[in-house]
């Protein structure tokens, strides 16, 4: 399946901005799914739960307007300074549509 932009995506009930933001689904049998993140407002959030290895709750609007929730771990902050910040997530379980 082709990734898919975000128009909007949220860490528990709060807004988080970024430049740009696609999700990548496995539509197979494991039915796994990741998240790319270029240049995310702020990224402390994503800095302590790759810290502390704890997993965060998502939701998030596509550009089609589905409207999708999960819980995911931060995989990789790449920080470069002539460079956009990207963060990757990984799925921890299925998406589920709203």
């Amino acid at each position: 399946m082709p990734p898919r932009r975000l128009l909007k995506l949220k860490h528990e009930r709060t807004d988080l901005g970024f430049l740009g933001a696609s999700l990548s689904e496995d539509g197979g049998r494991d039915a796994s799914w990741m998240l790319r993140v270029e240049s995310p407002s702020s990224f402390e959030a994503f800095h302590d739960h790759l810290a502390d290895g704890s997993s965060m709750a998502l939701s998030m609007v596509t550009r089609d307007g589905e409207q999708l929730r999960g819980e995911a771990y931060v995989s990789s902050i790449s920080d470069g300074v002539d460079t956009a910040t990207v963060v990757v997530l990984t799925g921890a379980g299925p998406l589920r549509r709203a």
